[in-house]
């Protein structure tokens, strides 16, 4: 008992909205092996959102750690680099180009998270800075393309040129702002949940 009340300790409440991001994930999941691109995005999007409101908390409440910071990389790998994988070979691209994409997208999402878990953000002056695409815009990126696609009919070998490059990018030395993405990406994702229960059956 004692070291579940230290774990419950260690989770608190930023960690407990970590792991409602992971439920929100897994039923994203779900929804890809059940073929309801519908609801996986709209999941997706929430885990997204999620994720996005732990950091905040753990940051206002002063609870930051590094047990969470573990947690919140292992669950990334779910969060984003499976779930744009599955997306990628059963949604987008379901052959055996998108099975191959696909495990690229995550074994360079998991890469790119260990090297984050390990070296933190870059730091200039006041200013920090993710470096390499990071494993959430991916995979609202993945989204992104695969509503887009069902709108104008986006060839196959399109997408999957961008996708290779997105998923190599997760390991390149692109620097983006900390603070700056979350403002493009957080209304992006918005429209992607709307757009899912628009455009798609």
């Amino acid at each position: 008992m004692n070291q579940i009340r230290l774990l419950a300790k260690e989770i608190g409440l930023a960690g407990t909205v970590t792991l409602l991001s992971l439920l929100s994930a897994w039923t994203s999941i779900y929804f890809i092996l059940e073929g309801n691109a519908k609801l996986a995005i709209a999941f997706s999007v929430l885990a997204f959102l999620l994720d996005t409101l732990d950091g905040f908390l753990a940051r206002k409440l002063g609870t930051s750690s590094e047990f969470g910071r573990y947690l919140d990389s292992m669950v990334d790998a779910i969060n984003y680099s499976l779930l744009a994988a599955l997306v990628t070979e059963r949604l987008l691209i379901p052959n055996i180009f998108g099975y191959f994409i696909g495990f690229l997208i995550l074994a360079c999402g998991i890469l790119r998270l260990v090297l984050f878990t390990i070296k933190g953000f870059k730091e200039e002056g006041s200013k920090l800075y993710y470096v390499g695409i990071i494993t959430p815009h991916l995979s609202l990126a993945v989204a992104l393309i695969f509503l887009i696609s069902k709108v104008i009919s986006l060839p196959e070998y399109v997408s999957g040129v961008i996708l290779v490059v997105l998923a190599l990018g997760q390991l390149s030395t692109i620097k983006t702002l900390k603070t700056g993405v979350l403002l493009f990406w957080i209304p992006v994702s918005m429209l992607l949940a709307i757009g899912s229960f628009i455009w798609l059956k």
